[in-house]
């Protein structure tokens, strides 16, 4: 087991992505931490923890608000003792709107939970782990916050990239430390939600923009998160791993591409 007997802390774990970090932190031997801000949600994925032998702790706390994070880290330290892996997976969606229509407002939401959400919980365990002079810190960030955006959503963009700006700091800041940073950047994620609710035309359409011809699952970005949180990445550290199925080298050539994948996929 890669994570025997260690804590990990990973935010909006509830679902999706982070439920999967989760699950695989567990398969792996850690104690999961199960951060959300639907306590129900973080409730259901620690009882699967637990029925892994594992122990799990859910934690309702809103990564943008201090007082609520500091409690969710008094709390695991009074718990578990120490804090030894830290994923922060909470994010939310930006607005899809060109820069002159966004409101302030919904910036700000954004902001606040995909970049001082970050910051927040970073600064949080880094004492603990400080201590320890070891730690291992995941940020998850985006194919936005690379070469890839859309029209419209600067404020999902901004956030990313903020993330990535923010983790490479830390990455240098805290080596001397032993403590190790680095992001991951999930392409398209076919998580469960998304899949009831975007129509198969869609998800087609998607899945042809992937070179490797598929959508990524949860377990994907799991996966990668596992690697970069266990001894094999003890090395590494300031690094962007993309899990796109090589999405990314695409990007620019949409609408040919898509058209020949499709047809392809029908022969």
């Amino acid at each position: 087991m890669e994570l025997k007997d260690q804590i990990a802390i990973v935010t909006g774990a509830g679902r999706g992505i982070g439920e999967a970090i989760a699950l695989t932190f567990a398969r792996e031997g850690a104690h999961v931490v199960v951060n959300d801000i639907h306590l129900d949600d973080a409730i259901s994925v620690a009882r699967k923890i637990e029925a892994m032998g594992r122990k799990s702790l859910p934690f309702k706390a809103d990564v943008s608000n201090k007082s609520e994070v500091k409690s969710m880290g008094d709390e695991i330290l009074k718990r578990f003792g120490t804090i030894d892996i830290l994923v922060n997976n909470a994010g939310i969606g930006g607005s899809s709107l060109i820069v002159k229509d966004i409101p302030e407002q919904v910036w700000d939401q954004v902001m606040a939970i995909n970049l001082k959400g970050v910051f927040l919980c970073c600064q949080t365990v880094i004492p603990t782990m400080i201590e320890r002079r070891r730690g291992k810190i995941v940020n998850i960030a985006s194919l936005a916050a690379r070469r890839m955006s859309f029209l419209g959503g600067a404020d999902y963009t901004a956030s990313k990239y903020g993330v990535v700006g923010l983790s490479h700091h830390l990455a240098y800041e805290l080596a001397y430390y032993g403590i190790n940073v680095n992001v991951v950047c999930p392409g398209a994620t076919l998580t469960k939600m998304t899949d009831e609710k975007a129509p198969q035309d869609v998800k087609e359409k998607i899945a042809a923009r992937v070179p490797l011809g598929r959508w990524c699952s949860p377990e994907d970005q799991a996966e990668a998160v596992l690697f970069l949180a266990s001894d094999r990445a003890k090395m590494i550290t300031g690094h962007i791993l993309d899990v796109d199925g090589g999405q990314l080298l695409g990007f620019g050539n949409y609408p040919e591409d898509i058209e020949r994948r499709m047809k392809a996929s029908q022969t």
